[in-house]
């Protein structure tokens, strides 16, 4: 089987560069994304610690904007990672990356980014990019990344292999996300603005609760000696945090440690997501680290102010930067980690954070965060809606993984022409 070598640069047809000079900011605008947005786990950028830029920098400062099918690359800090634009667009770019547009008379738009995806090319840019601190690789450089190419039906077929995948595990992510907002917004409703109390005293039923779960919740609030609750459901108690909650420390030495066993580091855990989908092995830990267990809370104590809060899907070991926290009742799992992942308590936390450049938190100041505890019986309500969520969000995350392990895999065979696809699903399946 033939295989071309030709020069990345000789594939595009449009290359979106806005490097060069600072884009001017805005408080709130169309979001603009930043290399930490562009990751080689995700289909599409991330939104995560963006910026924004007004309507009319957007009209007037950028030279051009990416378009649905174009590949984000990135030049600076991370070169070579890239991700696809999709469709609408609902972000601009600016420095440490362009946008490239294939040249479809040349290069299937889906194959060429499964290419630049391939641990070969990754590895080229790898080798190619200069600076130490930070590492770039030049635009004027695309010429000497040698791309393999195939015939347009064998690029067809591995561009649709490798996106559909793709676009598999997004979806999980994408289904856990929203998972993960039903929650908080239920959380929210029941333990923060009292939805369901609130209708009941105004003769109101409870916006899409049954009425047997209706029942549950008392009919009035009650005025109590509270700065922070003036307010509280009838029967319901104050209290803190570590009234519902514990921090679990389970210490092991690197020597007990099997090599094979998940670690979880700071490094592994998304921001504002209770969705831990990455971890890495224990074969190089050399320092004490923590058990814990699925099911359990995650939350990093270092940086608090990152928001890094989870619960694991797997048995492993963490870092010792990270708090693992059990509730002292599974009734109340699911108000505990609605607490512990709010944003009023990330900014409590963090507020009373201590050190400068490393500020970290205690689970001694966590454990004093006030609450508003619920009868018992409401408490498992919640958890019992919670739970599911949960183990939802953990099957997506095996599933994800498993694809990402068999779409990686395939993808340098069927590259070098070892194996060819034979579409049979929506997935398609490769076979030799």
């Amino acid at each position: 089987m033939k295989i071309d070598l030709v020069p990345f640069s000789e594939l595009l047809d449009e290359i979106v560069d806005n490097r060069g000079r600072t884009c001017p900011t805005a408080d709130s605008g169309i979001p603009l994304i930043a290399t930490n947005c562009i990751r080689n786990e995700t289909l599409y950028p991330v939104f995560e610690n963006i910026r924004y830029v007004s309507q009319a920098t957007y009209s007037t400062w950028f030279k051009g904007h990416p378009k649905p099918g174009d590949i984000i690359f990135v030049n600076k800090g991370t070169p070579g990672r890239v991700c696809l634009v999709p469709d609408p667009v609902n972000f601009c770019v600016a420095q440490d990356m362009v946008a490239i547009r294939a040249n479809q008379k040349k290069v299937y738009p889906k194959y060429l980014f499964a290419v630049l995806r391939s641990p070969e090319i990754q590895d080229q840019v790898e080798q190619m990019h200069v600076g130490t601190l930070i590492p770039h690789f030049k635009k004027g450089d695309f010429n000497k990344l040698l791309l393999p190419v195939h015939n347009w039906e064998i690029q067809k077929s591995i561009g649709d292999f490798y996106f559909n995948y793709s676009a598999k595990i997004e979806l999980n992510r994408r289904m856990n996300r929203t998972l993960e907002a039903m929650a908080q917004a239920l959380f929210k409703s029941w333990f923060v603005d009292f939805d369901p109390v609130m209708a009941k005293s105004e003769g109101r039923v409870p916006f899409g609760m049954s009425a047997e779960t209706a029942a549950l919740f008392p009919v009035e609030l009650v005025e109590i000696d509270s700065e922070h609750f003036p307010l509280v459901p009838k029967g319901w108690k104050i209290g803190k945090v570590g009234d519902i909650g514990e921090n679990v420390r389970r210490g092991i030495l690197p020597d007990q440690i099997d090599p094979e066993m998940p670690y979880i580091g700071l490094e592994h855990m998304p921001r504002k997501n209770i969705a831990l989908s990455e971890w890495g092995g224990a074969g190089d830990v050399t320092s004490n680290k923590f058990l814990f267990k699925k099911g359990e809370i995650l939350f990093g104590k270092l940086h608090p102010y990152f928001h890094k809060v989870g619960v694991a899907a797997i048995d492993g070991v963490c870092s010792t930067d990270i708090l693992i926290v059990n509730p002292k009742d599974p009734e109340y799992f699911g108000v505990l980690l609605g607490h512990l992942t709010s944003v009023d308590f990330i900014n409590y936390v963090d507020a009373g954070s201590e050190g400068t450049k490393m500020p970290r938190t205690n689970w001694e100041m966590m454990a004093r965060y006030p609450v508003a505890i619920p009868e018992e019986r409401i408490a498992n309500r919640f958890t019992g809606l919670v739970n599911p969520m949960v183990k939802k969000i953990h099957a997506n995350i095996m599933e994800a993984r498993t694809l990402a392990s068999i779409r990686d895999a395939l993808l340098p065979r069927l590259l070098s022409g070892e194996i060819r696809i034979k579409p049979k699903n929506s997935l398609t399946k490769a076979a030799q």
